[in-house]
């Protein structure tokens, strides 16, 4: 049996896997689609903490492999990972070419730190004046980031994403910003448990969206290459990706 903890930190915005059993060709789809679900939320890298992790067959540490390529080719989040055990470390020298090893989490945060991740986070209150605020933050990461392209779309999904917020989680909340190079996602984490609905397209997450919501997700979901809602166990993260060059300045 296998066990995966995710961990998404608000202050350096990278996602932590946390896998505690033995990888096994029957564990091998729950581990790669873990990872991949939390690369498609486009968080500045993923690490995946191997401390727990046991497997009898070298063979199927090539899932590793496997999704440090998908990640990166489909939304260019690196997959860095971390505190293998002696086994599996020299089980993982197969396939060294094609992933990234550290020691311990403080040195993969380390080499995600060197490569400067493009993140801003901001903590708001539920008040109509933090919708303004969004706009700004997010206009001025893309301007920042040689992103100008996505300036009116991102603005656009900002406000939106931090007004449903407003009205409905009636919480304070975090606003993030991340570009990952291939995408720009804008996630608004809050205190509340409801989880957002729309008919418009289906979610790159755990949450599969159904009718019900009100226009501003309509206009998400218009604007969005992607969104998604993904629980957490006091609230949620609603988010969007937009990807570069497929949007038109406003």
């Amino acid at each position: 049996m296998l066990k995966t903890v995710i961990d998404r930190n608000l202050d350096s915005g990278v996602t932590t896997v946390r896998l505690d059993g033995a990888l096994s060709p029957g564990t091998v789809p729950e581990v790669g689609t873990a990872i991949a679900k939390a690369a498609a939320e486009c968080p500045p890298a993923v690490i995946v903490d191997l401390a727990g992790l046991g497997h009898d067959d070298d063979a199927v540490l090539s899932v590793f492999a496997t999704i440090t390529h998908d990640a990166q080719l489909h939304w260019g989040v690196p997959v860095l990972l971390c505190a293998a055990a002696p086994g599996v470390r020299e089980g993982l020298e197969t396939f060294r070419t094609y992933v990234a090893l550290y020691e311990d989490r403080s040195h993969a945060m380390i080499a995600v730190h060197a490569n400067v991740p493009r993140w801003v986070r901001r903590h708001l209150l539920p008040d109509p004046g933090s919708a303004a605020i969004a706009r700004t933050v997010t206009g001025e990461a893309c301007l920042t980031w040689g992103a100008g392209e996505l300036y009116g779309p991102a603005r656009l999904v900002a406000n939106e994403l931090v007004a449903n917020a407003i009205v409905h989680a009636r919480s304070e909340f975090d606003l993030t910003v991340v570009h990952t190079g291939r995408y720009l996602r804008i996630a608004v984490q809050d205190g509340s448990t409801d989880m957002p609905r729309c008919p418009e397209r289906p979610a790159v997450s755990s949450t599969v969206m159904r009718p019900g919501s009100g226009r501003g997700l309509r206009i998400v979901a218009a604007t969005a290459t992607h969104w998604g809602a993904t629980p957490l166990l006091a609230g949620k993260i609603v988010w969007a990706l937009i990807r570069s060059g497929d949007a038109v300045r406003d």
